[in-house]
């Protein structure tokens, strides 16, 4: 595309709160004694063929320190956000970018620049009717990969105590999540009807406003638009057909 558009895959791993409490089930916490903290996350740029993780043991000094103390991880992710035009989680909206904003504020850092927000679990809620929403559960079904055998369950507890293989097995589960979440992606990316348009993004008009391809291949006339569809995503697209339409360049819009 003319300008390139940035597309962050991302995914967070998490401490559980520390508190006190009467019961094991169904209770009310009567005083918390540590809140939640980013462990690590995991990303991948889209294009791009390597994930990437960064966790609080990549800052030795810090977490000698303090090891609830996540500000380094927390600054990464900020400049991996703020680089990004399109920014893409596995329950994005209800929880990996809504945790991202809250230790930004906690560590008095500035938001960052704004960006476009693609939740895979809302399209596939939106869009098909699974047994189960859950990442994992989603890819197995599709065939196109399985979550890792470590739980962040059999993880957290360790890495919390400082276990240096703990932390190598919660490393390879976060990056298996961004793996899995680019394939979910790349997979259902066609059915996003909603997706933020890159061509408004990169102004290269004439690629596919989803995936940037030029590939774009003409499908007929259906009412006042022109349809194509990417040879590359296969994505639909249309094109209002106007008066003067040779001397314009193309505007695609969604297939609703």
């Amino acid at each position: 595309m003319k300008n390139q558009v940035r597309v962050l895959l991302y995914d967070l791993e998490v401490s559980p709160l520390l508190g006190w409490a009467y019961k094991i089930w169904d209770t009310n916490i009567l005083k918390i004694e540590r809140q939640s903290y980013i462990f690590c996350f995991s990303y991948m740029w889209l294009g791009d063929k390597d994930v990437k993780c960064i966790s609080q043991i990549d800052f030795p000094a810090r977490y000698k320190s303090d090891p609830y103390d996540d500000y380094d991880v927390v600054k990464a992710l900020w400049s991996l956000i703020n680089e990004a035009d399109i920014v893409v989680a596995h329950n994005a909206k209800g929880f990996d970018d809504k945790v991202s904003m809250g230790r930004f504020l906690v560590h008095n850092l500035t938001p960052p620049s704004p960006f476009k927000a693609v939740d895979t679990l809302t399209v596939a809620r939106s869009k098909f009717k699974f047994a189960s929403n859950k990442l994992g559960d989603i890819c197995t079904q599709l065939g196109i990969g399985a979550k890792s055998e470590e739980t962040h369950s059999d993880l957290w507890y360790d890495c919390i105590q400082g276990d240096r293989q703990a932390w190598k097995k919660m490393v390879q589960y976060c990056k298996q999540d961004t793996k899995l979440l680019h394939s979910l992606y790349v997979k259902v990316l066609p059915y996003i009807t909603n997706h933020p348009s890159l061509t408004l993004i990169s102004q290269d008009l004439d690629a596919c406003p989803r995936c940037g391809s030029g590939k774009l291949h003409h499908r007929g006339i259906r009412g006042v638009y022109q349809r194509f569809q990417c040879m590359d995503c296969h994505s639909w697209l249309k094109e209002r057909i106007a008066d003067n339409y040779e001397a314009q360049r193309p505007m695609y819009v969604n297939d609703n």
